[in-house]
């Protein structure tokens, strides 16, 4: 019995809870020193409890996990004359604490100090600028004193409790303004910098990966105090169904910018369709927790967290057995966001144990997440644009391709119109020449009888012989001639070189003597240069000869009584240039503008073609490099034409 007694009195020995003596250190974790009562039916005071067993912490953290139920903590302090002249500071370090309840008793049991905090009560105010809850313990009259906390909450019973002196709560500020700087600092950078690349490439993936940061950051500020520190304040509806409802629109969020960025629809349409049904029940259970109770929720949406971040890794995984590239960065950062918040969601079931800075280790899984997506997204970016210069690059030498045949075809097209515009002109040249040789011979033949009469009559001498022969070459000669200039005109040479304009002009002139002189048209070339063009004699002859063709039906169809063609020829700022100049009265102003165009024609559609202007201009632009228009002037018409200077 003796040994019995002995173990018994050891073991409650060993089961209580240490006192907690104040010395000259600045700060004292108060999990080793608290012992906890269970208050399930939630009505007990403190006078109820003050003979209650208290069961001492045998762990390294206050932690309770989810429970209706209301705990009183026990903390014995004893302080030393050094810790008397210093002031002591609580620290309450979890924002989602409802109610709490803070008393001193002195040794004889006076009640010294009251305290009432927590989320519920509106009208609590720290005292010094920390989103955690914070009160002075004063202990200087006291070397000895119990404090008694009673702590009730709709979530997760965890209380983590330290006692700082000032040196040391102005340390625990210092730390935590400069953590939570850091942490949302990288927010608002990866923020800032998602919304630029939106206005730049307009991908809907960065709308809605801003929508995750949004919803992600509200919920981090509605469970670490700064966003009702800082923000919304004494907003009830934040404060009572906050932290629930941004905890499963965050999900949502997430599940909707994964979607979107995998690109799940097409590549995956199994997956996509679990995705999806995964985020309407998300954002069902979102608005659920906008109107319920914090407690009928929060184990829902924290469920919900884990099991969105596992089907989103299972997903960046499935997509890089697709070989999607920027899975990889992808899966990089959800693994981050997925082990912070596994440790952070089992902190709160109580699986895992308190360690000081468990309630940001999901905050630092989360910086590392956007970081890596935000990199993610810039990379899509790059590969989206390489893939898009390639196919640009392979897009041009195609088009590079199928412009030169179209070009090429677009020449011999035009080469055909110059052909098809010689082939239309050949019957009015046959008729020309037909008409230009009649004379001569009518005139042949009339020498011919009078040498055939005048030998039979006996009076053919030999001047009149020499005379006739000397008409008759004269006369063939000009036949010849003709010829030579029709045969000339058609041939196919198109080799440049330079050639004297008047001359050129003088033949298309000559060509088309037989159409001037029976309109009773007057042509005149007026040289004020000897420089030479660079050019193709025949095609140059085809310009003039359409030009003058053109201004001889305008004089005709106007009924112009003494119609003139004028052909100027003279040197202007390193051209030479040539105006071709008639008295018809001028080209309508309504049609100016597409003379040159393609089978445009104001002719009777059995007279004219179309092709004779287009013709002239793709000879003078394409085949010599020169330009040509045409405006009027008060009697007419005036084509200027430049040509480059031989």
């Amino acid at each position: 019995m003796k040994y019995i007694w002995w173990f018994f009195l050891l073991l409650a020995t060993a089961l209580e809870a240490k006192t907690l003596h104040l010395c000259s250190d600045s700060s004292y974790d108060l999990a080793p020193y608290v012992s906890s009562f269970e208050d399930a039916s939630r009505d007990l005071n403190l006078s109820d409890v003050l003979h209650q067993s208290f069961v001492p912490n045998q762990q390294e953290s206050i932690n309770f996990g989810f429970t209706h139920s209301a705990y009183w903590f026990k903390v014995e302090i004893t302080r030393d004359a050094h810790a008397a002249h210093k002031e002591w500071w609580l620290s309450i370090e979890y924002p989602l604490l409802e109610k709490i309840d803070l008393y001193l008793l002195s040794k004889t049991g006076e009640i010294i100090l009251t305290e009432r905090m927590g989320s519920s009560l509106l009208s609590s105010q720290n005292k010094v600028p920390l989103h955690n809850y914070v009160t002075q313990i004063r202990l200087e009259e006291y070397p000895e004193a119990t404090l008694m906390m009673r702590v009730q909450t709709q979530g997760s019973m965890q209380v983590p409790l330290t006692l700082h002196s000032s040196e040391g709560l102005f340390e625990e500020i210092e730390y935590s303004s400069l953590a939570i700087g850091i942490f949302y600092g990288i927010f608002i950078v990866i923020f800032l910098y998602n919304i630029v690349i939106y206005f730049y490439t307009r991908d809907p993936n960065y709308l809605r990966y801003l929508l995750f940061l949004i919803t992600f950051i509200f919920w981090q500020m509605s469970f670490d105090g700064t966003g009702r520190t800082y923000i919304w304040g004494k907003c009830r509806w934040m404060i009572d169904h906050g932290p629930g409802f941004w905890i499963a629109f965050s999900s949502f969020s997430a599940l909707y910018f994964g979607r979107g960025f995998l690109q799940t629809k097409g590549t995956s349409p199994k997956l996509d369709t679990v995705l999806k049904s995964m985020m309407f029940l998300s954002f069902g259970v979102s608005m659920i927790s906008a109107i319920l109770p914090y407690s009928q929720t929060i184990l829902v949406s924290a469920s919900m967290v884990i099991f969105s971040t596992f089907l989103l890794l299972t997903a960046g995984i499935m997509m890089i057995k697709h070989a999607h590239r920027v899975a990889r960065f992808y899966l990089s950062g959800w693994s981050f966001f997925l082990v912070g918040t596994m440790i952070f969601t089992f902190n709160k079931f109580e699986l895992i144990p308190y360690f000081y800075g468990v309630n940001h280790v999901q905050q630092i899984g989360a910086a590392f997440e956007m970081i890596f997506l935000s990199w993610a997204l810039a990379d899509r970016v790059y590969w989206l644009q390489s893939e898009y210069i390639d196919k640009l690059s392979n897009l041009n030498e195609t088009l590079s391709d199928k412009v030169a045949e179209s070009l090429a075809a677009v020449r011999k097209k035009d080469e055909l119109f110059v052909q098809q515009s010689r082939l239309a002109a050949l019957g009015e040249m046959i008729e020309q020449i037909a008409h230009q040789w009649r004379q001569p011979l009518n005139t042949l033949s009339l020498i011919n009888q009078n040498l055939y009469f005048k030998r039979h009559m006996g009076e053919c001498d030999d001047s009149l012989y020499e005379t006739s022969h000397e008409q008759f070459q004269e006369h063939l000669q000009y036949m010849s001639k003709t010829i030579d200039d029709f045969r000339n005109y058609y041939k196919m040479d198109k080799h440049k070189e330079a050639e004297d304009i008047v001359e050129v002009a003088e033949i298309a002139l000559r060509l088309s003597a037989v159409l001037l002189n029976d309109a009773k048209i007057t042509g005149h070339i007026e040289r004020k240069t000897t420089t030479k063009a660079i050019l193709a004699k025949n095609e140059m002859i085809q310009v003039f000869m359409n030009l003058i063709k053109n201004a001889h039906d305008a004089i005709l169809e106007r009924q112009i009584k003494f119609g003139e063609i004028n052909i100027t020829i003279f040197d202007v700022e390193g051209f030479l240039e040539l105006w071709i100049e008639d008295n018809a009265g001028g080209i309508d102003e309504s049609i100016m503008d597409k003379i040159f165009t393609i089978y445009f024609t104001t002719k009777p559609a059995n007279q004219g073609t179309g092709l004779g202007l287009h013709m002239c201009r793709y000879i003078i632009e394409e085949s010599f490099g020169g330009s040509i228009g045409v405006e009027n002037t008060r009697l007419g018409a005036k084509f200027i034409i430049q040509l480059p200077i031989g």
